[in-house]
C-alpha cells in the first residue's frame, strides 16, 4: 500500500512516453500530406493564373 506514488509515477511516465510516440507518429503521417496539399494548391493557382495568358495567345493565331 506504500508504493501508491511510485506507481501513479510510473504509470504517468508510460503515458507521457505513449503520447510522445503518438505525437511523432502523427507528425511524421501529416507533414508529407500537408506538404503534397499546399503543393497541389500553389500548382492550381499557378495554372490559373497563366490560363487567361494561353488563352489570349491562342485566340491571336
Amino acid at each position: 500500500t506504500g508504493m501508491m506514488g511510485d506507481m501513479m509515477e510510473r504509470i504517468g511516465n508510460f503515458h507521457d512516453e505513449e503520447i510522445g510516440r503518438w505525437v511523432e507518429w502523427t507528425t511524421k503521417l501529416i507533414e508529407p500530406l500537408l506538404m503534397a496539399v499546399i503543393g497541389t494548391v500553389i500548382g492550381g493557382i499557378i495554372i490559373l493564373m497563366y490560363l487567361p495568358i494561353f488563352e489570349l495567345a491562342g485566340s491571336i493565331n
